[in-house]
């Protein structure tokens, strides 16, 4: 190599580590580690926080079990979006600042049917029964995973007495908006669940939430990861969130908020 180039590589090796630590932090993106439910209306709230304040967003979306578990066994986040039953857990193990907590919004859970596919009732339970035992295929996340829609799906399917009928005519997916898509594929007939999921994916349609007394209901919330390398644009992309402009969008999808 030139001697001029090796001067020239030494002293930007030189300038970069003369860097503070906020700038060296800000130069890396800043890393989201969130679930499908919420998915959609983070990354649109990013591109608008991002053009305000330049920094750079990595979103990386699992289901709520998986978010949690990848956590716990020692992944790195600035932010963490997830169920608040997962935040409560993983503020008591010290992986996220409990004082950091704000809410995004309360979602439920409902099903899709392709696009043009008929509508079935799902407004009671007994209804809810009959549409699950005449689809030939349903889908939803996997609750072995720790999928909050997923668990609630399975759980549901054997307290309704569909449990052997069904077996062998579910798909289950790693999180909901794919088993959303294999509706709009179809590859399903029906799917349970997020509604922000369904909304998200083109293809699918709402046919309504699941009844009351089938109903769960799933507050998500916000929190900085205690090792997180950029707490302060962190605590600025959760105040976004929580924001007039970031509330606004969670409803959109179908969250109640405030």
């Amino acid at each position: 190599m030139h001697m001029g180039a090796r001067k020239m590589q030494r002293r930007a090796l030189l300038a970069s580590l003369c860097l503070p630590a906020p700038a060296l932090a800000q130069a890396s993106p800043l890393k989201v580690l969130g679930t499908g439910a919420v998915a959609a209306s983070v990354r649109d709230i990013v591109t608008s926080f991002t053009n305000r304040t330049g920094r750079v967003v990595d979103i990386q979306t699992a289901n709520a079990g998986v978010v949690a578990r990848r956590l716990l066994e020692g992944e790195a986040a600035d932010l963490v979006l997830n169920s608040a039953a997962q935040i409560a857990a993983l503020a008591a193990a010290g992986l996220v600042e409990a004082a950091s907590v704000r809410e995004l919004g309360r979602m439920l859970i409902g099903v899709a049917v392709r696009a043009g596919a008929a509508r079935p009732d799902i407004g009671t339970e007994a209804a809810l029964r009959l549409a699950i035992l005449a689809a030939p295929i349903i889908a939803h996340s996997d609750p072995a995973a720790g999928a909050t829609a997923g668990t609630h799906a399975a759980r549901l399917i054997e307290r309704l007495g569909l449990a052997e009928a069904m077996r062998g005519r579910v798909l289950v997916f790693p999180g909901g908006g794919a088993a959303v898509g294999a509706v709009a594929e179809g590859r399903a007939a029906l799917a349970i669940s997020q509604i922000s999921e369904i909304i998200a994916v083109p293809g699918a349609v709402l046919v309504g939430p699941l009844p009351d007394t089938a109903q769960l209901v799933t507050p998500y919330q916000g929190a900085i990861a205690t090792r997180a390398v950029d707490a302060e644009g962190a605590g600025a992309l959760l105040a976004a969130l929580t924001g007039p402009e970031g509330q606004a969008r969670f409803r959109a999808a179908g969250f109640a908020v405030g």
